[in-house]
């Protein structure tokens, strides 16, 4: 029974081991709306407790988020791991790839979800 335990638990790490963290601070740089790209720039950080967003026009927001787990979102181009957080207040979706994987103007940016609108970001 105890090895069983072992094993299992050894599993969960290794699942878990696959994403990547995605706290930390970041630059959205584009808007991305009908394959045309709207640059921009807005620091956002996520932490454990929520996500903080400085937008010049609008000052800063946090909103309270709840991290659900890694999924899989799948396009023409292949699949990609993001990390998926709920935003309570807002009642939205915010979802983040595990690592750097669209590319524009020779530079590999993260992707972000953002209730249905796509951004890229790079990490800072």
């Amino acid at each position: 029974m105890k090895k069983a335990i072992m094993f299992l638990m050894f599993l969960l790490g290794v699942v878990t081991a696959e994403a990547g963290e995605p706290y930390g601070d970041y630059v959205c740089r584009y808007i991305v709306e009908n394959g045309r790209y709207h640059e921009i720039y807005n620091p956002i950080k996520i932490t454990h407790y929520g996500i903080q967003v400085k937008n010049t026009n609008a000052g800063t927001k946090i909103w309270k988020a709840n991290y659900q787990g890694p999924i899989r979102l799948t396009n023409r181009g292949g699949s990609e791991r993001f990390h998926n957080f709920y935003l309570t207040n807002q009642r939205v979706e915010f979802s983040i790839s595990d690592r750097p994987c669209a590319s524009y103007n020779g530079k590999k940016y993260y992707i972000i979800n953002f209730d249905g609108q796509w951004q890229l970001a790079e990490a800072i």
